[in-house]
This record gives structure tokens, C-alpha cells and sequence, in this order.
């Protein structure tokens, strides 16, 4: 599943860019990244996580604990203490939105381009090069290539960057023959 940069809470963004810029004050860019990279991911294959996050039953203390039993020593100081003030402040719902705003300020500060691709069939290493071949003259930074297979796309691709996409699906292509062939019913019905 990819997850859209789109749907962060405005909220999140500024708690994510303190704590770019405290690691990066501190030089702890790295071992903050993997630890919000390992917390997009737990969020992302663990419902049952995400959902004591969100639960406005569960005490602030209780949810501190969790985290703390979750993480353990696998993650930096400076992302405990953060987990800890983010749970203080009862904002623990938006830590998937903090993680992920985190890993794109971590990309747009190294440079980095992220490249999405839904395809109906996993992409074979040939193709997989040949997409990044062309990224790579849309752009000279360095190239994050995301895959997602869809199968309701029934063959071709969809390819998303910045705020550009190309679709050149097939249920692209069958949608554009039905919105044409109901102008043509509808022109018809008109005589």
C-alpha cells in the first residue's frame, strides 16, 4: 500500500520538521531516519499498533508503556525522548503522519526523488531499470523507485512524481472508451 504524503495532518508537519531539525542539530539524521522509517512500517503492517495510537480509551501512561515495551533499546534517544513528549501532549494519533512527513524531509534534504508505480503484475528487474533509466531524465536527483502492485489496473502502469502522473493503464484505457461511448449514447439519444 503506498501511503500519500496528500493525507498528512497539517498537525504532524511541524513536529516532524523539530525533530529534522534537532537531529540534524545533534547529527543524528541517520539513526533518526531508521527509526521513523522502522515506525512508518510497523504502522503500516500492524492494525492492532495503529489502533492503540488512536485510541482515546487507552491512558497517556499506558500508551508510553506500550511504545516503550515496542521499541525497547532499537531506537535512538532522541526518538524515545520525542515519543515520550508527542505522547505527553496526547498527540500520539499523529505519529504515522510525524514518521512519514520526517522520511520526506529526510528525502528532500539528501536529495532524493520519490517514485511511485502501480503496476497489475510485480515489475521484473528489466523494467524495473528501464523505469528508473527514464526517471532519471526527468530529474538529477538520486531515485526512490516505491512499487505497488494493483490488479484491478489489468496490465500497463501508472507512474507518479512530484505532482505529475502518467497513466497508461488498461482500466485507464477502458474508462476513456466508456466516458467516450456514453458522449456517443448521449449525442445519439439528442436526434
Amino acid at each position: 500500500m503506498i501511503i500519500s504524503l496528500e493525507n498528512i495532518s497539517n498537525i504532524a508537519v511541524p513536529y516532524a520538521k523539530a525533530l529534522f531539525d534537532f537531529a540534524l542539530e545533534r547529527d543524528e539524521m541517520e539513526s533518526v531516519h531508521k527509526d521513523m522509517q522502522a515506525l512508518t512500517s510497523l504502522c503500516k503492517s500492524n492494525r492492532d499498533f495503529l489502533l492503540m495510537l488512536k485510541s482515546p480509551i487507552l491512558k497517556t501512561e499506558k500508551k508510553q508503556k506500550i511504545l516503550k515495551a515496542v521499541f525497547q533499546d532499537s531506537i535512538s534517544e532522541i526518538t524515545r525522548g520525542f515519543l515520550k513528549i508527542i505522547t505527553a501532549k496526547r498527540r500520539e494519533s499523529l505519529l504515522p503522519d510525524m514518521a512519514l512527513a520526517f522520511v520526506d524531509l529526510y528525502k528532500e534534504y539528501k536529495g532524493i526523488l520519490t517514485t511511485y508505480v502501480k503496476t497489475a503484475v510485480p515489475l521484473t528487474e528489466e523494467i524495473r531499470k528501464k523505469i528508473l533509466e527514464v526517471m532519471s531524465t526527468q530529474s538529477t536527483r538520486n531515485l526512490d523507485l516505491v512499487e505497488e502492485v494493483k490488479e484491478e489496473l489489468i496490465g500497463g502502469f501508472v507512474l507518479q512524481w512530484k505532482d505529475m502522473q502518467y497513466d497508461a493503464s488498461i482500466l485507464n484505457q477502458v474508462n476513456k472508451m466508456r466516458k467516450e461511448m456514453a458522449m456517443i449514447n448521449l449525442y445519439k439519444k439528442r436526434f
